[in-house]
């Protein structure tokens, strides 16, 4: 079979000489005809030469719009195509040609329908003509060789690249239907609505510039009467995070998600902590394009029976720096940590204040308030509802051993040959005036001096992971609260992105979980729920920003502290600093009946009679259940050879209260 290509500009005619150039392969011939730039005037300028006047051209005829056209020739047909480009109109004679073929064979050829703008997969089947070896011999009279698919180019079976030499074969990865293919073969009709993340129309003149990273484009998928949304950086990746949603609820499963994870929190709960803390920063940073800038957003979200509903959000914060050693405070006037999850947890024990001053308030602080979170217990002190749960959320995983690993490498079962398997589970530090960790082992101040840091030395502070792994087991309440209530676990830990449920399981408590032992009741290991949403986030490989927003549900306006200095940018102390959480203790401590503490079970429990003159350190003392339970901790770390925890100068915990006779409308904000 001869094929010939022709092609002349649409609506251009010109006398000339051809220029052929013919390709073939077995019985295929291709003849091109093209008209090459400047050829009519090198004809001219050559017949003047020759002394012979050039012979005269009608003008050329140029319709505007018409494009290119393309003539085809099989055998003794012609098939012509047009298109604003040679490719196109190439493109459209070969389809004519094979309209016209599969018409003889009595097929028909799919039709070009539009490309979702936002889909991932391919939504027309390979047709059968583009994959001919699939067909057999009686697909067409001939076949299609090519030149590099012949014996010579093909390199052997047995052999082996080098790569495969030294690492070993891979195993080819395995093929899964994307949630968005799944949804369309099971639930034809549904719809998805593309739209910014506040909702504004994609054609809006000037789009939202206030968004963050991760909710830029939010995805309504509609099935039936049923929506699900997904939000992403990508109108792509939204679109993915709302199939994955409706999926987890419809058919109750957990797509493209984390594996071998036994005890997962309910996706569509997932989900929902995630936008309402999303939701909720977006709210609060309304109007402020400064610090709307985040690169780590953590919240606190409180849930009744483990249901969305009337699910609501305690703390959002923001942040991923520590306070500088030159501003170390020793009147317990600066924040030390200023990573979101662990202002997070400061924002949770400041919700848990306010709760109990409503106790505090009431004629009798023994019954039980409705409306609080807490209750009174029948021997002294409170408990969180039982009925109530906390969920914290973080953007990412949490920094120090939670974060080691590629997530782009396979997970590989026992036995782990890798010598980095060695440094798996150490105990991390952050560094001061930087981001990321480095494991304990190799710091030279495990004892850390005020004189040394103020000389010099880096000021360390232990890694989000492993402060984490402290709260499953001491509670996220802290030492001032144990006086007064009993521990506080965190049901669940949702992330928007990089959760290894291996790598998480072991740094919250998997790698101190044979160690750890005579615990103290009411203390125990918990093991949290483990999930990441289906909308996830975008790594972002931009510079932090050196502040850290704080919001708690008990005020409506956020604060915002320099990291560096530990205190807000105006130079006042925030409400989270050591010392405002000493005030509220101390007003409270006074007023409620104190927590009995298990381990002097005859004896009864009261405030010291110097309660006026009692340090920071001192009244930290009085709960000593929870400090035993803290040194079990330590010392399981030890045991497992993991490192030695690194605590802050003894000076930082050594001043009084200064917030004396304050407003309690004011201390309780």
């Amino acid at each position: 079979m001869k094929l010939k290509w022709k092609w002349t500009g649409a609506g251009i005619s010109h006398q000339r000489d051809e220029f052929h150039e013919e390709t073939s392969s077995g019985d295929i011939t291709s003849t091109t005809d093209f008209l090459m730039p400047g050829e009519v005037a090198i004809a001219q300028k050559r017949a003047i030469q020759d002394g012979e006047p050039p012979a005269k051209r009608s003008a050329p005829t140029i319709r505007l719009g018409a494009g290119f056209k393309w003539n085809l020739q099989v055998a003794d047909m012609t098939f012509e195509g047009v298109g604003h480009s040679k490719r196109e109109a190439r493109a459209s004679a070969a389809r004519a040609c094979l309209a016209a073929l599969l018409t003889h064979a009595g097929r028909v050829l799919s039709s070009n329908k539009p490309q979702d703008f936002t889909c991932d997969e391919p939504q027309s089947k390979v047709s059968e003509f583009q994959c001919v070896q699939s067909l057999g011999k009686t697909a067409l009279p001939s076949t299609v060789t090519s030149k590099t698919d012949s014996p010579a180019s093909t390199p052997p079976v047995s052999g082996s690249s080098p790569s495969t030499a030294l690492f070993g074969s891979t195993a080819a990865p395995s093929i899964h239907k994307s949630p968005i293919n799944l949804l369309y073969e099971n639930y034809p009709g549904l719809t998805f609505v593309c739209t910014f993340g506040d909702g504004s129309s994609l054609d809006v003149a000037q789009p939202p510039v206030q968004l963050s990273h991760s909710m830029r484009f939010k995805v309504v998928c509609q099935i039936k009467d049923q929506k699900f949304e997904g939000y992403g950086s990508s109108k792509k990746l939204a679109k993915l995070a709302a199939a994955r949603s409706a999926l987890a609820v419809l058919e109750d499963t957990k797509v493209d998600c984390v594996e071998s994870m036994p005890s997962g929190l309910a996706q569509n709960l997932a989900d929902c902590i995630a936008k309402l803390v999303n939701e909720k920063f977006n709210d609060l940073m309304k109007g402020d394009l400064v610090h709307s800038k985040r690169k780590v957003l953590a919240g606190i979200v409180l849930t009744t029976n483990n249901s969305p509903d009337n699910a609501k959000v305690i703390a959002v914060t923001t942040g991923t720096k520590c306070v500088s050693g030159e501003h170390m405070s020793v009147r317990g006037r600066a924040l030390n940590d200023c990573h979101a999850e662990v202002a997070a947890r400061r924002c949770l024990q400041r919700y848990l204040y306010s709760q109990l001053m409503m106790y505090a308030s009431a004629a009798d602080p023994r019954v039980s308030i409705p409306e609080s979170d807490v209750e009174p217990l029948p021997g002294g002190g409170y408990q969180l509802k039982p009925e109530r749960q906390l969920h914290l959320y973080v953007s990412t995983a949490p920094c120090g051993d939670g974060r080691i690993f590629s997530p782009h490498e396979k997970y590989e079962p026992e036995p782990d040959r890798h010598p980095n398997r060695l440094a798996r589970g150490q105990l991390r530090t952050k560094i001061e005036s930087g981001e990321g960790t480095i494991p304990v082992k190799n710091c030279n101040n495990i004892v850390q001096t005020w004189d040394g840091v103020m000389q010099g030395e880096r000021l360390l502070t232990m890694s989000c992971s492993d402060k984490v792994a402290r709260w499953m087991v001491s509670g996220a309440q802290g030492a001032l609260l144990s006086t007064l209530m009993k521990p506080v676990y965190l049901n669940s830990l949702v992330l928007g992105s990089l959760l290894h449920p291996h790598h998480m399981s072991r740094a919250i408590c998997g790698r101190i979980e044979p160690y750890i032992s005579a615990l103290p009741p009411p203390f125990r290991l918990h093991r949290p729920l483990l999930a990441r949403a289906a909308s996830t986030e975008a790594r972002t490989p931009a510079r932090a920003p050196s502040f850290s927003v704080c919001w708690c549900a008990t005020t409506p306006i956020p604060e915002i502290v320099n990291a560096t200095t530990g205190k807000l940018e105006s130079g006042q102390p925030s409400l989270l600093c050591k010392q405002s959480m000493f005030a509220r203790w101390q007003y409270l401590a006074r007023r409620l009946p104190l927590l009995p503490q298990e381990l002097e079970p005859n004896s009864s429990q009261t405030l010291p009679s110097d309660f006026d003159h009692l340090q920071y350190n001192e009244a930290k003392q009085l709960a000593p259940a929870y400090q035993a339970a803290k040194d079990r901790l330590i010392e399981a770390f030890e045991k497992a050879k993991l490192g030695r925890w690194i605590k802050k100068p003894l000076e930082q915990d050594q001043f009084l209260c200064e917030i004396l006779d304050a407003d309690p409308q004011l201390l309780f904000a």
